[in-house]
């Protein structure tokens, strides 16, 4: 008898693809706000 697999065993590719894109978008996000605290503090100075 061939022990139960785990049916989302065969989901493991398109969990780590969603993962990667939250993760993308999550350093779009930070990065979008260093750069906009950046540029706030480098025109605020005039």
């Amino acid at each position: 008898m061939e022990p139960s697999r785990n049916p989302r065993e065969n989901d493991v590719p398109a969990r780590r693809k969603a993962a990667r894109r939250t993760a993308l978008w999550l350093a779009l996000v930070a990065g979008a706000i260093y750069v906009a605290f950046i540029l706030s503090g480098v025109l605020g100075r005039g």
